[in-house]
């Protein structure tokens, strides 16, 4: 962090305008005006110790959901491919990730029993949950938990587990996955403390009883306590905002606290009054020492020049305020001023980027489709639209291809649904490899894929990309280590004008697919968006008798 001019400090300018009203002499409005300004500066500690709280709470929060997300992705992957109990250990050691997320993660069968053990498997099978509140909260909520702070039988320190369970194909309980926070490790709370600029104060995490979950005395850590007078009652018994009348052994405190949306937590700022106006005291006293006749004009050049010198931290709260009705972008607050405000406003700029990335990533895994990889039926739909809104300020012309494995039901029936997943994947990653990298491929449903043709020149011959296509499913497609023939049908809509709706291009894209089977599959066929007849017809390969019967994938060859 670079150093700030003595000159530039806000430090430097109360105390240059502090130094001036003595000067004057002034008692009573001296004193007046630090009152006043003491109250104003109350309200504005308050607010960054709130908006710290926000920033920490939505940390804590995208925190607990990607580790959330990291044991369901597991879990997904075990449901997709059973897994005997004796592989889930290796299952585990295989995902350098969960160390990276959790403490420890565990494993229990549906009876309790431990089957997996991250951090030592020697103790797989000599210890039972069935017992822990925890377990009992997952088997009864058919879902995942984060589970109030115990002290873990593994490894006898304070944690706080995330459960996950792993469903059979019957849609019972099969795994309960348990990823463990360790409440004293540094790594807990040091992003939270990071998040202040201030070294008094501590932070500290109540759940909702009153149990401590973090406290900077490691001993507090999972003690109870709620009674009348004291801290924890008073963070717990009021909505979420800010006091300054609350006491912490004995001593006047600002309180601040912020309830979390992921977890039933309150996180919890205590602020020491004197710590933060130990100096605003001492001028004070000093003001009521000294005596002027000239009090009146102390107070007006006191109240002139605390104004502008605030105002640079007003107008950093209106761009928040701003900011938060996304009136304003961020770059905003990227500043270069190199007093404390700019490191205020570069700080909130750091966390809000911090912010974005993650809601991105979030965004990220909400649009992909798990299986195979490709952009999912929602991606589709909010992309589609934007893509023929860009077609038409550019006056160019959009293909819409729509894509159905051919016999798909049949490979599903006779080879099992592991067997489909794998033919899925394999036909996204050709689908991929053979169209441009401006094209955009999606899965829609089942079987069902949609590419989408951009930047396409008029007279563009679409039939190469069909034909593309084609070419790239005719090398036999690898299942449980045998090859098997997969063709696949496509209908192509093509715009020729603008503009068009995507209504009007999803059916002339069906139109040309329903030809396709019709003809026989194994094939792509090109509509016109808005005609009534089709373009071109191509490269179908249509089975023989003989062929039709192989394609029905009849159980008795299997």
């Amino acid at each position: 962090m670079r150093r700030i001019p003595k000159l530039q400090t806000f430090k430097f300018k109360i105390s240059a305008l502090l130094v001036l009203m003595v000067m004057l002499a002034t008692v009573l409005v001296g004193g007046a005006s630090l009152l006043v300004a003491e109250h104003e500066m109350r309200k504005v500690i308050a607010a960054q110790e709130m908006s710290m709280l926000s920033s920490a709470a939505a940390y804590l929060d995208r925190d607990i959901t990607s580790k959330q997300q990291v044991l369901r992705v597991l879990a997904q992957s075990l449901q997709a491919e059973p897994v005997a109990a004796s592989r889930i250990q290796g299952q585990l050691e295989l995902r350098e990730a969960l160390r990276d997320e959790f403490f420890n993660v565990t494993a229990y069968s549906a009876d309790g029993k431990l089957v997996a053990n991250l951090q030592d498997r020697r103790l797989i099978g000599k210890l039972n949950s069935k017992n822990r509140q925890y377990f009992h909260d997952t088997i009864a909520a058919q879902e995942g938990i984060v589970s109030a702070p115990f002290r873990s039988v593994l490894s006898g320190r304070p944690v706080v587990a995330i459960t996950q369970p792993v469903l059979a194909r019957d849609g019972s309980i099969e795994y309960v996955l348990v990823g463990t926070i360790d409440l004293q490790r540094p790594a807990f709370a040091g992003q939270l403390n990071a998040l202040r600029d201030r070294s008094e104060g501590y932070l500290f995490i109540l759940t909702a009883d009153g149990t401590t979950l973090y406290h900077p005395d490691s001993s507090r850590v999972l003690t109870q306590s709620n009674t009348p007078g004291t801290l924890e009652h008073a963070v717990l018994s009021e909505p979420d905002g800010w006091r300054d009348d609350a006491l912490d052994h004995g001593e006047p405190v600002l309180l601040a606290h912020q309830r979390l949306q992921r977890a039933d937590w309150t996180l919890a700022v205590s602020f020491p009054i004197r710590d933060a106006f130990a100096s605003m005291s001492s001028l004070r006293w000093r003001a009521f020492v000294a005596a002027s006749v000239v009090a009146l004009v102390a107070g007006l050049l006191a109240w002139l020049f605390m104004r502008p010198l605030l105002a640079p931290l007003y107008r950093l709260y209106g761009q928040v305020r701003a900011f938060g009705r996304e009136e304003v972008d961020i770059e905003l607050f990227n500043s270069s001023n190199p007093d404390e405000f700019g490191h205020l406003s570069r700080a909130f700029y750091q966390v809000a980027r911090q912010q974005q990335m993650a809601e991105r990533n979030l965004q990220r895994l909400a649009t992909t489709d798990a299986l195979t990889g490709a952009h999912n039926r929602r991606m589709f739909d909010e992309f589609f639209p934007q893509a023929l809104k860009r077609a038409i300020r550019a006056g160019q012309q959009i293909g819409l291809a729509v894509l159905d494995i051919d016999y798909f039901k049949g490979i599903n029936d006779n080879f099992g649904h592991q067997a489909g997943d794998a033919v899925l994947v394999q036909f996204a990653d050709r689908l991929r490899n053979a169209v441009r990298s401006t094209d955009t491929v999606a899965r829609i449903a089942g079987d069902e894929f949609v590419i989408v043709f951009e930047h396409l020149e008029a007279g563009h011959d679409v039939n190469l990309l069909g034909q593309k296509i084609v070419a790239a499913m005719q090398a036999p497609f690898e299942v449980n280590g045998r090859p098997l023939n997969v063709t696949a049908s496509i209908g192509i809509a093509l715009t020729t004008e603008l503009p068009a709706d995507v209504d009007k291009v999803m059916l002339a894209a069906d139109q040309a697919l329903y030809c396709v089977k019709a003809a026989g599959r194994n094939g792509f066929a090109v509509n016109t968006v808005g005609a009534e007849r089709m373009l071109a017809v191509r490269d179908f390969g249509a089975p023989s008798k003989q062929d039709k019967e192989k394609k029905s994938w009849p159980s008795s060859r299997f």
